[in-house]
């Protein structure tokens, strides 16, 4: 989400991600991994908010991912900053900041997924003008996706798990 996105707090008043990144306190932010990438664990520094929950009973949470060293320049002062990111994650009352984390790590799944899906299937390859038509393009390509997924699975011998000894 954008660092300007306007949330409403639990006492009623309103701020923006940035501002509540502002007064998140450095002791509050985790170092937690994501999930697994092509280079090892994606770790980043993590702090979750919590913000007005819903009537449905669910909680909303403004969740802070943080880079672990310098990777971006400033716009203004031109000088390397951590990087910032937010999502905002609607949970059951007891999730924890562990549970946030892995979640918001299934992201790069799906988009891997979607970039696969547009180099071998065509998904990206539609010039349709009605909902309809982009619909049914989607879908072929999701089946052919599917197959394509299915058939591989069965050729390839899945390698063997191994246990997970990280905390």
């Amino acid at each position: 989400m954008p660092k300007n996105e306007v949330l409403p707090l639990p006492d009623g008043r309103t701020r923006q991600a940035r501002e509540l990144r502002a007064l998140v306190p450095e002791d509050a932010f985790e170092r937690r991994s994501c999930a697994d990438g092509a280079k090892g664990p994606r770790e980043y520094d993590w702090a979750a908010v919590q913000l007005d929950s819903l009537a449905t009973g669910l909680e909303r949470h403004l969740l802070i991912r943080r880079s672990t060293v310098p990777n971006k320049k400033d716009k203004k002062t031109g000088e390397l900053v951590r990087e910032i990111a937010y999502f905002l994650c609607h949970t059951h009352p007891d999730t924890t900041l562990a549970e946030m984390v892995v979640a918001a790590g299934q992201r790069w799944m799906v988009e891997e997924s979607f970039q696969v899906a547009k180099g071998q299937v065509g998904l990206d390859e539609h010039e349709v003008r009605k909902w309809c038509a982009w619909y049914r393009h989607t879908t072929v390509c999701m089946l052919a996706m599917v197959f394509l997924v299915t058939v591989r699975s069965r050729l390839i011998p899945a390698p063997p798990a191994t246990p997970d000894l990280r905390p």
